[in-house]
């Protein structure tokens, strides 16, 4: 195993190094200096918007129907 130490960035997904390619199946071990940025789910806004909605009902299935007809354009007016 070989001591070199390659600095790289995370691109979408990708591991970049910097400097000279490694050859196709060379094995390295990534060591991260810093957590992800990743936001978790839970943080998520767009999980929270259902949160608070009085015009749904609290069951997930009643409610994806209730928006269906509402977007097919049967309103329960």
């Amino acid at each position: 195993m070989s001591d070199k130490v390659y600095r790289g960035k995370v691109s979408h997904g990708v591991v970049v190094l910097e400097g000279k390619p490694l050859s196709d199946g060379t094995i390295v071990q990534v060591i991260p200096l810093e957590p992800a940025d990743a936001p978790s789910l839970a943080t998520h806004p767009a999980v929270g918007i259902w949160k608070n909605r009085t015009d749904l009902a609290e069951d997930a299935a009643e409610a994806k129907r209730q928006l269906g007809r509402k977007l097919m354009g049967q309103l329960d007016e």
